[in-house]
């Protein structure tokens, strides 16, 4: 008997298969799976090649190459490196140590007291942020350098000094400066579990005699303790891959670091590629090791939830006489970390920079005329303001499908690619910049601008993601709910209310990887090339070549382009400045 071309097919037991469920299936293996491969492309296989390339006698492209444990070996055995390794640790211990003490006493003065302008002071302690520290780095370097460095000239001049009175260029200069850029990180961190923190534990405290250093030190800062250690290993991991500032102030002389022995072994002769690639996998293991302390204190800080669900009116502590000098104490950071290196910055930029004449200069716009016309320059702004756009672009992109992905379809694996995403959190720049080197050098993204782009997006997936994902939780699914009940299908209900609602979200994710991308040198330094050169790297190489005049002059174009993305951001998509960290 013959059956019709239209019945369903059967089973062995009769029943109709079900198409439409296999379909739905197999499209429920679809996106984990794209999503899990372009992660793992972005962010797994540049840390797995660097691996290979540090066993490795030359690069992939080198005929000649073999496998070899040498480079491993001199890295991991032999004393420069054993010093460059304890000298970084040492640094970044004592680095989080000094900016995790300023930031905690900050977040307690803003937070915690009856300090007067209190936005004000908050925007200006976190304004570093936002600014390039390699910039701030150049700054300090022609103000405190020890022969003409502004400062000592300046005190030579006035007050007859024989010596220098600062010196930024010795290993306490170095850690000092890192310390000061690293403040606004542990600031937010602490000022946040400060600010939800319910303060009836204080108001007991106060209420059986305690002052107000002993409720502080006996029940503020031990209710918060967690988020302080987590705040104190992520500047630790910050630090430890930091290149820009012990690069700028110091090279390798002052204080061996391991993120400059990095750039030293690609860019001096003789070139050793493998040798800088096992330094990464060195400073990698360091880096994580850190990352794993913070995500054990951050998971630990969930535990003191001490925000009630009763509403509280928080007592704040009245300074009295002690409000001048807190505010002073604010004013002196700000001073240190913005006013005076960018006065610094003018200074340079307007005059004929000369150590010997600093009260009688004549100030001229010849100097920038100059900077400004050069094509390479013109070239190297277009090239940071093209990447400015496209990588945190692409890079919110990618953080918006991944946390919808995960938060609202559900997909398969969500705790795997949730994995991935944060994993460039303990990749340092620079070692990320050593992965993406190895992985991209035989294809034809290298050399161009498109090797920074996608060096910058596996970065900083981390940031938009997470900034997302948080507002994705924040969002009430009923809203949702209610306009599938009116008819509305599954992606129209996520354009026309999910991703309005997390906009803000989305746009604070594209302006912190907008200011991170447009001052990035770390990974962009070891990617450069003459056609995809962005400002930090020009200003970089004015440096190298002694020239720090119109080093100084590219940070100040470097620096009105993240102001410029910021006043956009502030002004007119009305960001809050404290949203984008």
């Amino acid at each position: 008997m013959s059956v019709s071309a239209t019945a369903p097919a059967l089973k062995a037991d009769d029943r109709p298969i079900d198409y439409a469920s296999m379909r739905r299936r197999r499209r429920g293996f679809v996106l984990p799976l794209v999503l899990g491969g372009l992660l793992c492309v972005l962010v797994l296989v540049p840390i797995v090649l660097m691996f290979v390339g540090s066993i490795r006698t030359g690069t992939f492209v080198d005929p000649r190459a073999q496998f070899s444990l040498r480079s491993l070996t001199t890295v991991y055995t032999t004393l420069p490196f054993l010093t460059s390794l304890a000298v970084t640790v040492g640094a970044s211990l004592l680095v989080s140590f000094i900016a995790s003490l300023v930031g905690i006493a900050l977040a307690w003065l803003l937070a915690r007291t009856d300090m007067p302008a209190k936005g004000l002071m908050e925007n200006a302690v976190i304004a570093p942020l936002y600014l390039s520290p390699f910039v701030g780095a150049l700054a300090w370097l022609i103000l405190a350098s020890p022969n003409a460095g502004l400062l000592n000239v300046l005190a030579r001049d006035l007050f007859g000094a024989t010596g220098p009175i600062l010196n930024v260029t010795t290993a306490t200069g170095i850690i000092l400066v890192m310390a000061l850029y690293n403040v606004p990180y542990a600031y937010m961190t602490v000022s946040a579990a400060l600010k939800g923190m319910d303060p009836s534990m204080e108001e007991a405290s106060y209420l059986n005699g305690a002052g107000t250093l002993s409720t502080a030190l006996k029940v503020t800062f031990p209710v918060v303790r967690p988020s302080i250690i987590s705040a104190f290993f992520f500047v630790f991991v910050l630090t430890c891959g930091t290149f820009s500032i012990p690069a700028a102030l110091g090279g390798t002389q002052a204080m061996p670091f391991l993120a400059v022995d990095i750039y030293r072994s690609v860019a001096t002769y003789p070139i050793n590629y493998a040798r800088a690639a096992a330094i990464g996998t060195l400073l990698f293991w360091i880096s994580l090791i850190g990352v794993a302390f913070y995500r054990y204190a951050s998971r630990i800080a969930t535990r003191f939830v001490t925000v009630t669900a009763r509403g509280y009116r928080m007592r704040l502590v009245k300074l009295r006489g002690w409000q001048l000098p807190a505010m002073l104490l604010i004013v002196a950071y700000v001073t240190l970390a913005i006013i005076l290196p960018y006065l610094a910055l003018l200074y340079v930029a307007f005059t004929s920079f000369t150590s010997s004449s600093i009260l009688d200069a004549t100030f001229t716009l010849a100097n920038i005329q100059s900077v400004v016309g050069s094509v390479a320059v013109r070239q190297s702004i277009g090239n940071t303001l093209l990447v400015g756009i496209l990588a945190p672009t692409l890079c919110v992109l990618l953080g918006v499908i991944i946390a919808y992905s995960i938060r609202r379809l559900r997909i398969r694996g969500a705790g795997a690619l949730d994995y991935i995403a944060m994993f460039p959190i303990a990749v340092p720049g620079i070692v990320f910049g050593t992965g993406i080197f190895w992985t991209y050098l035989m294809t034809p993204a290298y050399g161009t601008i498109w090797i920074l782009v996608i060096a910058f997006v596996a970065s900083y997936i981390p940031f938009a993601y997470r900034m997302v994902d948080t507002s994705i939780i924040q969002i009430d699914k009923s809203l949702e709910e209610a306009s599938a009940v009116c008819g509305a299908s599954h992606w129209r209900t996520a354009w026309q209310v999910t991703f309005k609602l997390i906009r803000p979200g989305i746009l604070s994710a594209w302006i912190l990887v907008f200011i991170f991308s447009v001052r990035e040198i770390s990974a962009a330094i070891l990617l450069a090339s003459p056609s995809n050169k962005v400002l930090s790297v020009m200003s970089w190489d004015y440096l190298e070549f002694g020239n720090v005049q119109n080093a100084a002059i590219i940070g100040l174009l470097q620096t009105l382009i993240l102001v410029a993305g910021v006043i956009v951001s502030r002004y007119v998509l009305r960001i809050r400045l404290s949203q984008a960290t």
